[in-house]
């Protein structure tokens, strides 16, 4: 499955790298048809160029070169008056420079003023920016003014300058009151051009060909407040404090010869001849290339998510609403077909963008990729909104129109929501939660009935007719109704029918409506009676298993007493045979009272009627002590035991004698079970919910075959040959002696790691209370465990509650073995006094080392 899953999401992927790459080629496809973009827009310049030639384009044309000169002829008048020279700004701009020095004087003052540690850009700085552009501005149209006076003075343009009192005062021709008193040629056309102290220009005294002069007439009415800084930067420059002061009081009488007009220059306002933004779009270049590629992508589009394996467009992403993906693609076509990509394209190959970056600090190279970058991400955003677009759509084709009108279209949705509040209402009753108040579903109806009412009432003698037809519609609305809650209760009843006779596998897959919660409720006694059942027939496997397993373990040490019995019957033995038989007699007779004292434990337990002597117990201590009295089992069980144990004493209120218990039983559990050669992990930590855990970590030797849930059952062991010496009952014992004293024993298994974990609440307290009543010590020789076994005795005998495990607290924990079947205790270790509630340390104390 994970195999699957994975090539599955490779396979997708592949997918999604073959759209990223057909977007960047696309991208990259446009680009390089710039050149063939401009080529067709050069085309186009050409053919418009001479179109504008052929009509009005040249009295255009006349009337742009008429005002260059009237600017140039207003700036050699303003140097001679000033008696030096003058630049573009100082003259068409008086009182520029001022104002930029003032500028800038005040934004260096006002440019360490910070505001609660930010920085205020001044406003003075955008309107010095402002000043600067236009300074600029119009210096470079000076320039042009003056290349275009050089180019056609004396030529296409003749011009004389009179005074108030009609004389000469400036003139590019000799002689230039004869030659303008004179007659003008068939070519030619004169005209006066008058302005005004406020700057207005007035045309008058216009003499020529008559349509020539009414067409020159119009041509120079477009001048008649001419402001060329506002044409390229805006009516906003003038919020700079700044304003374009053109020609005043003047008079300039001009002959212009029109053969010339048309050819000497092409372009509107005062700009440099070439291709413009909009000749790549009347041109077709740009279309077509765009056109190409986006039916290139919209196939793609269309045709790759069919390859299923590739898992593309099935993606939330994928899945937009029409609407807005209608607002997107009149978005996207609007931009497509605007000057934006145009004026890149056209800003790229007339070199402006690489020189904007050139002046920003880039090397030559890294302006020229920078340009190449931006038109390739362009590209790639147009085209990549395109192939996404193309992909939601599809959907049509896939689902279906209606279906998808009503999962994919806002309007679809709409129109279901007010179909399913309809049907809603109409279903008031059928779906009632009569859990709920009813308050608010009575107040529903009776405010829906009113309203309708109201309508009625409102029309007067015509209401009765809709109270008719109102009454008919609820009639067979109620009938209808009524019908579906009866098949609901006749779906009910055979449910319930079947559950009475014993069948526990009937489903109430039907929406019940009005009956809906006894349904519910229904399922959950339904599950109820199936875990009922089968924990019964787990009790009574368990039962039969549990009969099984004592009648065997029980059998075994009885069967050899028996007959070891009946060979000490003999005479003819021998006194090392009759020893022989007697010790075998006092191992297998002990190993059958330990048996029968085990069960009766966890019978006690499980049947809560052990009595606990709960104290402050350093469990640590503890499970050191159990570790010392274990060390030769330890030692021959071929186990390396690895002890992780705190440095600090963990105190819980527990029962010593039991909890040693639970601790010698799973340690001598994993003497038994865990694979020789291999490590066990015992380890005691404090959990952050307040626990203490005591965790037991082994490799068992035979595979386990049974749940760990199981291994906790009375005489159930791990392995099932039953050839091992356990009775089966130490996990249970353990897990009862745990349960009893508040805490949790959980049983892990993986494979063959067996982990066992125990948990206790720890109770914070400032120091552990010392134990001061009194405690008997206990006689070994008094004890029972160490009285010689008298095979007229039976062990089978009602155990004592006085001599159960309910006894007051010893010395010695009961967990402990009798001192015949134990290894002797070590000269050196770590000692657990009952009395005095602590450990006690011999001075020469042995090294313990917990390795990790």
């Amino acid at each position: 499955m994970d195999t699957r899953l994975k090539n599955s999401r490779s396979r997708h992927w592949i997918g999604v790298l073959l759209i990223v790459i057909l977007v960047i080629v696309s991208a990259a496809a446009t680009v390089g048809f710039y050149p063939y973009m401009k080529q067709k827009a050069v085309n186009q310049s050409s053919l418009s160029r001479q179109e504008w030639e052929n009509d009005t384009g040249r009295f255009d044309n006349l009337a742009t070169q008429v005002m260059n000169f009237s600017y140039v002829i207003w700036h050699q008048q303003k140097q001679e008056e000033k008696g030096g020279i003058l630049t573009y700004s100082q003259t068409f701009l008086p009182g520029l420079d001022e104002k930029i020095a003032k500028a800038e004087k005040d934004a260096y003052m006002e440019e360490d003023i910070t505001y609660e540690g930010e920085y205020e850009l001044p406003e003075q700085t955008d309107q010095l920016e402002m000043m600067h552009e236009a300074q600029s501005q119009i210096e470079e149209l000076g320039r042009r003014w003056e290349e275009m006076y050089e180019r056609y003075n004396g030529t296409l343009i003749r011009y004389m300058v009179t005074g108030p009192d009609g004389q000469c005062l400036r003139s590019n021709v000799i002689d230039a009151e004869s030659v303008f008193s004179r007659g003008i040629g068939a070519n030619e056309i004169r005209f006066t051009a008058e302005f005004a102290s406020g700057g207005r220009l007035s045309i008058s005294d216009i003499a020529g060909d008559g349509d020539s002069c009414s067409r020159m007439f119009q041509s120079m009415t477009s001048y008649e407040f001419y402001d060329p800084i506002e044409t390229r930067l805006g009516s906003q420059y003038r919020s700079s404090g700044v304003e374009f002061q053109g020609p005043k009081d003047m008079k300039i009488h001009f002959i212009c010869d029109l053969s010339n007009a048309g050819s000497s220059f092409y372009g509107s306002d005062i700009e440099e001849t070439g291709v413009r933004s909009w000749d790549y779009q009347s041109g077709g270049g740009y279309f077509s290339v765009v056109c190409a590629i986006a039916a290139v992508i919209t196939l793609t589009a269309l045709a790759l998510p069919g390859i299923r394996s590739l898992e593309i467009g099935r993606s939330a992403l994928c899945r937009l609403s029409f609407e807005p993906l209608c607002a997107s693609g009149t978005l996207w076509f609007a931009t497509v077909i605007s000057s934006i990509p145009v004026d890149l394209i056209h800003a790229t190959m007339e070199g402006r963008l690489s020189r904007e970056w050139l002046q920003a600090g880039f090397t030559d190279g890294a302006a020229h990729m920078m340009t190449l970058l931006i038109n390739v991400m362009f590209w790639i955003i147009i085209y990549g909104i395109l192939y996404w677009g193309i992909t939601c759509i599809r959907a049509v084709f896939t689902l279906g129109l209606w279906r998808y009108f009503k999962e994919r279209t806002w309007l679809g949705r709409f129109l279901r929501f007010c179909k399913r509040w309809t049907l809603k209402g109409l279903d008031l009753f059928s779906n009632t939660d009569w859990e709920g108040k009813s308050t608010r579903i009575i107040g529903k109806a009776v405010i829906a009935n009113f309203i309708i009412l109201a309508l009625i009432s409102c029309l007067w003698f015509w209401g009765i007719g809709a109270l008719v037809i109102y009454s008919l519609v609820l009639f067979f609305l109620f009938k209808k109704y009524w019908g579906k809650m009866e098949e609901k209760y006749q779906l009910l009843l055979k449910g319930i029918n079947a559950m009475a006779e014993g069948n526990l596998d009937v489903e109430f897959d039907e929406d019940l409506g009005i009956f809906e919660p006894l349904k519910e409720q229904l399922s959950h006694i339904r599950d109820g009676f199936k875990k009922a059942v089968a924990q019964e027939v787990k009790s009574e496997r368990t039962k039969s298993e549990l009969i099984t397993n004592v009648s065997h373990d029980l059998k075994t040490p009885l069967t050899a007493i028996i007959t070891y019995i009946n060979l000490l019957k003999q005479e003819n033995l021998s006194e090392e045979e009759r020893s022989s038989y007697i010790q075998v007699l006092d191992r297998k007779a002990m190993r059958l009272k330990e048996l029968i004292e085990d069960l009766f434990e966890v019978s006690k337990a499980n049947s809560g009627t052990v009595t606990l002597h709960l104290e402050e117990v350093e469990i640590v201590s503890l499970l050191k002590q159990v570790r010392c009295e274990l060390a030769d089992k330890i030692e021959k069980s071929g186990v390396d035991f690895r002890f992780q144990l705190p440095e600090e004493k963990i105190y819980l209120h527990l029962d010593g004698q039991k909890t040693c218990r639970i601790f010698e039983n799973l340690m001598v559990n994993i003497t038994k079970y865990a694979m020789k050669g291999t490590r066990a992990y015992i380890q005691i930590r404090r959990e952050e919910n307040g626990y203490v855990a005591v965790s037991m970590r082994n490799i068992s030797e035979h595979e386990l075959t049974v749940s760990p849930d199981e291994l906790t059952e009375r005489f159930v062991r791990g392995d099932e040959s039953r050839n091992t010496e356990g009775s089966g009952l130490g996990l249970a014992i353990a897990r009862s002696f745990t349960e009893a004293q508040g805490g949790t024993m959980k049983l892990e298994a993986e494979d063959d790691l067996f982990k066992v974990t125990v948990c206790w609440k720890e109770e914070k307290m400032e120091k552990p209370p010392v134990h001061t009543e009194p405690v008997e010590e206990a006689d070994p020789l008094k004890s029972a465990d160490l009285q010689p076994v008298d095979p007229q005795v039976s062990d089978l005998q009602p155990v004592d509650p006085q001599v159960s495990d309910v006894q007051p607290v010893s010395s010695q924990p009961s967990g402990l073995q009798p001192s015949g079947s134990r290894p002797p205790v070590p000269a050196s270790f770590t000692w657990w006094d009952p009395e005095k509630n602590e450990m006690l340390e011999e001075q020469e104390e042995e090294k313990e080392t917990d390795e990790p």
